[in-house]
């Protein structure tokens, strides 16, 4: 089934760090940092961690517990696919000679917290997991300077996802023990304050069956036909919302969201068979 996804994007001043953690499973071994929970790992990873003496406080750091999970959630912005890496997360890895202890994580994206994409890892060299390189403690959204690992949207055809899931590799991977996660960062971003949008996205374009529109607001959805004939309204609440387009005509259509607040934008896609 085809889908087209709208979703509201905005110059805004929303901050790069995660703010929400709507999710989370402890697996054995977790205690270490619970009494923090959620605030250790949302927000810029610890500056005083070093890639020789990384981050070592429970108000820092989560442990996570053997196969135990969390996600973690970007509220008033996303993470987007742009040039090089576009998010980066950040564990407490140390490195000692030319040596480095590691524990790692798998790591999902979402863009609405239900259908997930895994990053392809490697169980021999570590590529594509959580918790293989050490923090710097400098600029964590730079990072040639950053120090974690990075992710690009690119290796798994997204453009754009709002939720991370990091799970414990447990035995799955020969690594130094339980996964500490410190903070997920995005590098690319746009923020998602809608009452200040300026631009309205929609892709993949045509779509076939189902027309799936998320919005962070709730309002009024109406779809028009080229001419302007009214065919199609509904109130939608705030998220993630789908319209069944099989009763629709092939051709050209105007989607047209707004709400109370003077919220009002407007946006073409093709229906096809």
């Amino acid at each position: 089934m085809t889908s087209i996804l709208i979703f509201l994007i905005c110059i805004s001043t929303a901050d790069p760090w995660a703010d929400d953690s709507p999710g989370i499973s402890y697996g054995e071994g977790a205690g270490f940092g619970q009494e923090f929970y959620p605030e250790n790992i949302l927000g810029p990873p610890d500056p005083n961690a070093t890639s020789t003496y990384p981050s070592s406080s429970e108000s820092e750091l989560l442990t996570l517990g053997k196969y135990g999970w969390v996600v973690l959630e970007f509220v008033d912005n996303a993470v987007i696919d742009d040039v090089g890496p576009d998010f980066s997360v950040f564990e407490n890895v140390f490195q000692f000679g030319s040596s480095y202890f590691r524990e790692c994580a798998f790591v999902e994206v979402s863009q609405d917290g239900i259908s997930w994409v895994m990053f392809p890892w490697d169980s021999q060299t570590l590529e594509g997991l959580a918790g293989v390189w050490p923090t710097t403690g400098d600029d964590p959204t730079n990072p040639d300077l950053s120090g974690g690992d990075q992710f690009d949207l690119a290796d798994i055809g997204l453009s754009w996802i709002r939720f991370v899931r990091l799970t414990d590799c447990g035995d799955d991977v020969q690594d130094g023990g339980l996964f500490d996660l410190d903070a997920v960062v995005a590098v690319n971003w746009q923020g998602m304050e809608v009452f200040n949008q300026n631009d309205l996205i929609c892709y993949p374009n045509p779509v076939n069956d189902c027309l799936c529109v998320h919005v962070w607001i709730s309002g009024m959805i109406r779809l028009y036909s080229i001419s302007g004939r009214l065919i199609y309204t509904s109130q939608i609440p705030e998220g993630l919302n789908e319209i069944e387009m099989a009763n629709f005509h092939q051709g050209v259509y105007i989607l047209r969201f707004s709400n109370s607040t003077g919220l009002d934008n407007s946006i073409p896609f093709t229906v096809a068979r």
